[in-house]
């Protein structure tokens, strides 16, 4: 059987469109690219990374768009053989930000880790150490109020980086939707004397006077 030019078109797109996740509900794709990433990054920078990581894509708390974890921590995950590293991907982010940005931001950590260099404290305070760290992968490095020098971003060489790596971003089109959060109304009873004061109590029974105009609160 003799396969023709248009039969091999056709086969590529089917398997660039699996790959995609377009006819695949899977993150399978998505972890796959990441893995190609993080071993390009390896390979252009020389960085020696060991092979005791996993990378997992899965929901985790809104205000945290990836994470790397230690296999310190108590958490961690472990094979039949070792204990690994972990570097995560929020499913809440994959459409809003860069993976791969994010991705490098977590290299940064699990090569300062295996450094020993402390370069982030338990309130996610980033220190100068990650700043370096992130910078020597082509990342812009920006300061914040409470975080230290968490924020980080493309840099045009970065960009350039990527042109080079060639994403296949498709494979993030897979994303989980937030909830979202209804306002409730306070629960407390509102009680307000005559001069204006206000004041809220968990009780229907409040009997309170206002040291101001010393009246009495009403509901």
């Amino acid at each position: 059987m003799t396969t023709t030019k248009q039969q091999t078109t056709e086969e590529k797109k089917f398997e660039d469109n699996k790959t995609s996740c377009l006819n695949n509900n899977s993150l399978i794709p998505s972890l796959k690219e990441c893995e190609r990433f993080i071993l390009f990054l390896n390979k252009k920078f020389k960085l020696n990374l060991p092979d005791d990581y996993l990378i997992t894509i899965n929901k985790t708390k809104k205000s945290t768009i990836g994470f790397f974890m230690p296999k310190q921590h108590e958490e961690h995950f472990t094979n039949t053989t070792q204990d690994l590293n972990n570097i995560n991907l929020n499913t809440y982010y994959l459409k809003e930000f860069s993976p791969y940005e994010v991705l490098t931001h977590e290299i940064a950590h699990f090569l300062n880790n295996i450094k020993k260099i402390r370069d982030c404290s338990s309130n996610q305070y980033h220190n100068k150490h990650f700043k370096t760290q992130a910078e020597k992968l082509l990342l812009k490095v920006e300061r914040t109020t409470n975080k230290g020098y968490s924020q980080t971003s493309e840099t045009e060489d970065f960009k350039k980086m990527l042109k080079e790596f060639k994403p296949k971003d498709k494979v993030f089109n897979i994303f989980q939707n937030q909830k979202d959060k209804k306002k409730v109304g306070s629960r407390l009873k509102l009680y307000i004397c005559e001069c204006g004061v206000r004041v809220r109590v968990a009780g229907d029974d409040f009997k309170g006077l206002c040291l101001i105009c010393r009246t009495k609160f009403k509901k």
